[in-house]
This record gives C-alpha cells, sequence and structure tokens, in this order.
C-alpha cells in the first residue's frame, strides 16, 4: 500500500541513532517530524567503560553518551527535525528496566504531541525490544481510552506504523518471526510505502554519527542506505 508523507510524525527510537538509519528518508520529508530516543540518558561518569564505547574510543560511558547526543543535535538539524532525549540509560551501562517503566514517559509526550506515530519493529537488540513493547502498550492504552476509527488518515494520535530497524533487519528470520509473533498476538499488520526521495539528505544526516559509523562493515552500511520498510498496525 502507498501513502501520502504524514507531515506531523513522531518516531520513537532507543538510541541515538536508529530513527535517522531507518527512517532518516521520512524524516526529512516530513514538516513536523520529532524523534524521541528512549536510552539516550548519560551514565555515572563512575561506571565501567563497556567495550562498544572503548571500541569507539572513549574513556567512558558518559563522554561517550555527551558526544552521542551532540551528534545526534547535529543529525537532526541536518534532516530538519527534532529531538527529544529521555534518561533511560542504554543497556550496556547496567541498568535494566522494564515495559513499565518506559510507558509513562512515552505516553505524556504521545498524548501532548498527537499525530502520525511509527516505533521500531523491535529486533534482536534487548533495547529495542523493550521500546518496541512499551510502544504496543502505550498504543493499547490509547485505544482502550478513545475509540479507533479505520478511514485511512494520516495524521492522528492513533495512527501507527512500524520501522524495521536499519542493520538488524537484514540478519536472516527476525522480521519474519517478529511478524508472526505479532499475527499470532491478534495484531493486524500491512506493509507500506512512502513516496520518499531524500537519500542523499539521509546520507548526509547520517554522517553526523561520526563516533560509531567506522565500527560498520560494509553491509551494515549498506542497509542504512537500503530503502526504508514500514508496516502498519490496524485496530481490530
Amino acid at each position: 500500500m502507498r501513502l501520502p508523507i504524514p507531515q506531523h510524525i513522531t518516531v520513537i527510537s532507543p538510541h541515538l541513532d536508529d530513527a535517522v538509519f531507518s527512517c532518516g528518508c521520512l524524516l526529512a520529508e516530513s514538516r513536523d517530524a520529532l524523534v524521541i530516543t528512549v536510552f539516550a540518558g548519560v551514565p555515572d561518569p563512575e561506571i565501567a567503560t563497556p567495550a562498544w564505547d572503548r571500541a569507539t574510543g572513549f574513556s567512558s560511558g558518559y563522554q561517550a553518551v555527551l558526544t552521542r547526543r551532540y551528534e545526534d543535535a547535529e543529525s537532526m538539524r541536518r534532516l530538519g527535525a527534532k529531538g527529544s532525549w529521555l534518561n533511560f540509560w542504554d543497556g550496556q551501562y547496567g541498568r535494566g528496566y522494564q515495559t513499565t517503566d518506559l510507558v509513562p514517559a512515552l505516553k505524556t509526550i504521545l498524548e501532548r504531541r498527537g499525530g502520525t506515530v511509527l516505533m521500531p519493529m523491535g529486533l534482536s537488540h534487548p533495547d529495542h525490544l523493550l521500546t518496541s513493547n512499551a510502544c504496543l502498550a502505550v498504543r493499547e492504552a490509547f485505544l482502550l481510552a478513545q475509540p479507533y476509527e479505520e478511514d485511512g488518515a494520516t495524521d492522528r494520535p492513533m495512527n501507527w506504523f512500524v520501522y524495521e530497524e536499519a542493520i538488524y533487519r537484514q540478519l536472516p528470520g527476525l522480521v519474519l518471526t517478529r511478524l508472526a509473533a505479532w499475527r499470532q498476538a491478534g495484531l493486524k499488520m500491512s506493509a507500506v510505502q512512502f513516496p520518499t526521495s531524500s537519500a542523499k539528505k539521509k546520507a548526509h544526516a547520517v554522517g553526523a554519527y561520526r563516533s560509531q559509523l567506522p565500527l560498520f562493515g560494509a553491509s551494515k552500511r549498506a542497509d542504512i542506505g537500503s530503502p526504508e520498510r514500514y508496516w502498519r498496525l490496524d485496530a481490530e
């Protein structure tokens, strides 16, 4: 199904790069785009530096996240989008969360924000799965609070889409397994396309995340540049 580009969108991003890697073209072409990054909290300077941060040249997680926030802000500027950072720590910093921990913060923002919501499919990474499940819980709360009309509109609070996370979507079987689980749970899914044509602008925005890009191999970089893939979540 081919849909017009929603002009008022909110993309829920697990980390400081996922939304741009996965939805950069759509973000570039929406007139009013907001990215909410869930695991953007700055960890304490005293905690041990995880392996990924060491590999990217940082001496602490504290330093790494502050740098990545700066990169994210620059990426948003290049896209003409707005960014909002929640204070949950990335899983590598050792502070565990439950779905219910994330729901109130997301629900508050989305109630105020309205418009079309794009959530991650929840592929591979535990933080991605947690973010995806929290989004589903927020969506369910909205559905219980007000009726959902299936009229094809693309700019209202209860219109939800799922994006396949770049890099992870290329792993064999992950997308199909996730879709099968959702369908078994009673969720109706339909693949959709948006007529985007901003690959160069997206690539420029991706380039802002320069602290991590050197660690990505050719296949991961190629997947970031491949066409974005979306699914519409419809109510029963």
